[in-house]
């Protein structure tokens, strides 16, 4: 696939993925979980958050055991959740929409981004200084715990593949996802191979090399060295150097099927990756190497598109159709009743 098709590709997938005040929630059976799944995160150990289409968040105050739908007043799709530290949750999602609740979703304020673009993903360096990244070239900074929001220009010397050049505007480059390894450190992922490094808490951005020119979805750092970027056509970098080298691991594939890997996520020795198909691929090895989980033969059609780890190595799994599998260590469990 030509990184031209691709990004049609993937700009149709988003655009068929479906702002607001939440006054009252309620429990949900697992089997009305039905919408798709697009991220997730922990405040805690036990206290976690998943959002999807139709303007769902839902709220689980023991790592998946019980869920409570939080009614946000909104049918756009959030496609990226962020917990910080303090339990303060922010959503973001389509046409620019954004949510915050500091008292465990029982109330949600909207949040004026000041786009109508598409925000696919939101990180916080510091529980005041947050980054959210979306489609044409769409960086956002805030300074006051995600209250205002202020646009920050795309690197100036940011060059696409001699090939899309032509064609596209190194400003309208899709960005797929943020990732901060400390308060300075942080990293941007997207079309054509795009990878941004910033030094300053994401006031400035410089491109770094990935070596690829596909679609990168996914990105996360362990530290300010060890990091990981997923992508299509079953992409998976790794960085020992802060992201100024990247190498690619050689993944094993499914005969006849190169699917793409949406996001990625490393504790200690253990991690996940997770895409198209019911693709889910394991390391123990924090990284090094990776193996494809046998799933059940009915999942084959679901794809995975968020993953969040608690603390620990613990964590949950989350993507279409509702399906949601939580990680226990290196193990994984189903959490999501089967749905005819």
């Amino acid at each position: 696939m030509t990184p031209y098709i691709a990004r049609l590709f993937v700009v149709a997938a988003v655009a068929c993925v479906v702002s607001g005040r939440t006054d009252a929630a309620e429990p949900v059976p697992l089997i009305e979980i039905r919408q798709n799944l697009f991220s997730a995160c922990f405040t805690s150990a036990t206290d976690g958050w998943v959002v999807g289409e139709l303007g769902r968040i839902f709220h689980t105050p023991d790592r998946g055991k019980t869920f409570v739908r939080a009614d946000t007043g909104t049918r756009d799709a959030f496609l990226t959740v962020a917990c910080l530290p303090d339990g303060t949750v922010f959503a973001a999602g389509q046409k620019g929409l954004a949510m915050r609740s500091r008292d465990q979703g029982a109330t949600w304020d909207k949040i004026d981004t000041g786009t109508k673009r598409e925000l696919l993903s939101v990180d916080f360096a510091t529980p005041q200084v947050g980054v959210a990244v979306g489609d044409f070239g769409t960086i956002l900074r805030t300074e006051d715990g995600g209250s205002t929001w202020a646009p920050v220009p795309l690197p100036a010397d940011l060059q696409l593949p001699e090939d899309v050049a032509e064609i596209v505007d190194p400003g309208d480059v899709l960005l797929y996802d943020v990732d901060f390894s400390g308060p300075d450190r942080g990293w941007i992922v997207g079309e054509f191979g795009v990878v941004f490094n910033t030094t300053d808490g994401g006031k400035t951005w410089t491109p770094q090399q990935s070596g690829v020119e596909t679609t990168l979805f996914g990105v996360q750092f362990t530290d300010e060295t060890m990091g990981f970027a997923t992508g299509i056509e079953q992409v998976l970098l790794r960085t020992t150097d802060g992201g100024q080298t990247w190498s690619q691991i050689d993944i094993p594939g499914r005969k006849g099927f190169v699917l793409g890997l949406y996001d990625v996520a490393v504790a200690g020795k253990i991690g996940w990756v997770i895409g198209d198909s019911g693709l889910i691929l394991r390391t123990t090895d924090g990284g090094a190497t990776w193996t494809p989980i046998d799933l059940p033969i009915r999942m084959a059609g679901n794809w995975f598109r968020g993953i969040a780890l608690t603390p620990g190595t613990d964590g949950i799994i989350v993507g279409s159709d509702g399906e949601i599998l939580l990680t226990e260590g290196d193990h994984y469990r189903e959490l999501s009743k089967p749905k005819s």
